[in-house]
């Protein structure tokens, strides 16, 4: 293929789909003086069932959730279960660093969980919009403690062929997204380590 026609079916393609922006935006790091005393007990993920979503197969839904490798099933509690899981992922890095002992909760309310419809994966791919606010709450009292603080942790959705090649290597969407979730909430909670992201944006296909 040349050049001159690789670049102007990029085009068409950007043009049928959308430029956006990968967004991995969050507050600055969590205080080390706020988190020292935390034991973080639990955590839980909010999907409110007034966020839109639909069956669909074309390749930009306009709609709130979009999440299709899990198959049939109640998609607001698959997402639940994978912001818990990433989540999960993140607090377990804390707990290897902090000793508290006031016991607190993490709560992640979901503002968008926009992955890709089996069309868009099958060709160009796109974006993972993996946006939410997150609080920290006492565990007994539920006094506040942090937030809540909103938080975009998209990342980039392989379409294609890469898409086939990434799962051969076990990266399915699910492992991606956790990975990509979980990196920015320990880098939120200030305890990320080697695996810290920098907010930022990126112009890309997607929502």
């Amino acid at each position: 293929m040349s050049l001159k026609f690789f670049g102007l079916t990029l085009v068409i393609a950007l043009g049928l789909s959308g430029c956006v922006r990968t967004n991995t935006l969050f507050p600055d790091p969590l205080r080390e003086d706020l988190t020292y005393n935390w034991q973080i007990v639990s955590v839980e993920a909010n999907a409110s069932r007034d966020l839109t979503t639909t069956d669909a197969n074309s390749q930009m839904p306009d709609v709130d959730i979009i999440w299709r490798e899990d198959g049939p099933g109640d998609v607001y509690l698959q997402v639940e279960v994978i912001l818990e899981e990433a989540m999960a992922q993140a607090v377990s890095q804390m707990q290897n660093s902090v000793k508290g002992n006031r016991k607190v909760i993490l709560i992640a309310d979901l503002v968008q969980f926009h992955s890709l419809t089996e069309r868009a994966r099958s060709n160009i791919g796109g974006i993972h919009n993996i946006d939410f606010n997150l609080t920290v709450v006492d565990a007994v009292t539920r006094e506040v403690l942090s937030g809540p603080a909103y938080i975009e942790s998209d990342v980039h959705a392989f379409g294609g062929a890469e898409a086939v090649a990434a799962v051969a290597r076990g990266e399915t969407m699910r492992v991606r997204i956790i990975q990509r979730v979980s990196d920015v909430i320990a880098t939120y909670l200030g305890v990320a380590g080697d695996r810290a992201v920098q907010s930022g944006s990126i112009v890309e296909i997607g929502r």
